[in-house]
């Protein structure tokens, strides 16, 4: 990198600088002991050699000093140069670095409050569908109460009216109905609440993540626009960092996903909870519809036979009093027929005192005889004829009460179908208008 091959240079320089000064320090060491030479000898006894080589030494190793000089000092000017460089670069290279890192805390902090807008949406969202869920929960209990109440009303009627009809079907068909909605629309409320909860969560963990984003991004913006340094900065020991930069992001990408995955499953939970209720709005209506149908029919077709039964019991009040007026007219017959018979027994038996020699059976004798015999035959018809009419007369009062106590079973059948019509009426308009209802 930059920053080792400056530090490579440096190394060098120096070596450079510490080779020159180890030769001037023996170019120093030479003058000196010439000059410890001279001093020691005797004065005018040095030889004009000597004198003039001592001198010579002396400017030689002056020489020798400025030359190690000029090189130290240039090399004293390129080791800073070579610094001065390796600060600039490890300076630009930390601002990038930082400038980097903030951009790429902006964005992954944009992500997250995108994601927290969406979660704070969706969880508004599965809200209100939830609260819609609790409505239709709701409503589904009136048309259950009031199937299971016309049912048990059902059960007041008469026994010859309780039959398993199509009203009976209908009915139990709606509670049936009406049960499985509930299931449904109570599955889709625990369900609801269960993804609220992680709604909650991802919410609060993502409302930590911007605020610990927001602080890093305080912190590098901080560092990034310092100009100078703290006195004491050099002394503090700063702790290395334990988490690398993939598993910062990792981890931001992570609760992100995770976000995802929650806020998917609510809109299916929410597509499927409108699902739910359409259909369920659907079977309650069709259900409803049905029964009401059904109590109609029922209704229409007991008032027909209810009808029909009414004018059977006209008809048989008329034959049983036709039949009691031919009855009365055969008994008149029959007492009509009482004063003949006993006027020709009472002639035969007079006849019957005349003496022995006149008592003969002469055509006047066969006359009445035969006149008692038809007439006593007459009468027996007559009898036979009035105890059958008695028999049919009975038969037409029996079955008169029967149609009377049908007409009755009917008439309170009826009163029962009509309260549960009514009912069922009365149900069709509070859930076609709730407000009205209201």
């Amino acid at each position: 990198g930059p920053s080792g091959g400056g530090q490579v240079w440096t190394s060098v320089a120096l070596s450079g600088v510490t080779k020159g000064m180890d030769g001037l320090n023996v170019s120093q060491q030479s003058a000196r002991s010439s000059t410890s030479i001279i001093q020691d000898g005797t004065a005018g006894t040095k030889m004009p050699h000597q004198w003039e080589r001592s001198t010579r030494t002396l400017v030689d190793s002056a020489r020798s000093a400025q030359r190690l000089s000029t090189n130290q000092r240039q090399m004293a000017f390129g080791v800073q140069k070579g610094t001065d460089a390796v600060m600039v670069q490890d300076n630009q290279t930390s601002t990038r670095a930082l400038s980097g890192m903030i951009q790429s805390c902006e964005n992954l902090k944009a992500r997250v409050e995108q994601q927290l807008e969406s979660v704070i949406r969706e969880t508004v969202l599965l809200e209100e569908e939830a609260a819609r869920a609790e409505v239709v929960n709701a409503r589904l209990r009136e048309p259950l109460s009031v199937s299971e109440e016309c049912l048990a009303i059902r059960r007041r009627r008469p026994a010859r009216e309780m039959t398993r009809d199509t009203v009976e079907r209908a009915l139990n068909e709606q509670v049936a109905a009406t049960k499985h909605s509930l299931r449904m629309i109570n599955g889709v409320l625990d369900a609801a609440s269960k993804e609220l909860a992680r709604l909650r969560q991802c919410r609060e963990r993502l409302e930590e993540d911007v605020e610990q984003k927001s602080v890093a991004l305080d912190v590098d913006k901080e560092a990034l626009q310092m100009e100078h340094g703290w006195s004491e900065a050099g002394s503090l020991r700063h702790p290395a960092s334990i988490a690398l930069p993939h598993m910062w992001r990792q981890r931001t990408e992570q609760l992100i996903e995770e976000s995802e995955r929650v806020r998917s499953t609510c809109e299916r939970l929410r597509s499927k909870s409108r699902a739910i209720q359409e259909e369920i709005d659907t079977l309650e209506r069709e259900t409803r519809e049905n029964t009401t149908r059904a109590l109609g029919r029922k209704i229409e077709e007991a008032e027909r036979l209810k009808g029909d039964c009414n004018a059977a019991i006209v008809t048989v009040e008329g034959e049983i009093a036709t039949m009691d007026s031919a009855r009365g007219s055969v008994e008149q017959s029959l007492n009509d027929k009482l004063g003949p018979l006993s006027l020709a027994r009472s002639r035969l038996s007079v006849r019957n005192s005349k003496p022995g020699a006149e008592a003969i059976r002469d055509a006047a004798e066969r006359s009445l005889e035969k006149e008692v015999a038809d007439l006593e035959q007459s009468i027996r018809k007559l009898q036979l004829e009035t105890a059958r009419q008695n028999s049919d007369i009975k038969r037409l009062e029996a079955s008169k009460a029967q149609l009377d106590s049908d007409m009755q079973d009917k008439t309170d059948a009826l009163q029962i179908d009509g309260e549960c019509f009514q009912m069922l009426q009365s149900l069709s308009q509070r859930m076609t208008n709730p407000e009205a209802g209201r």
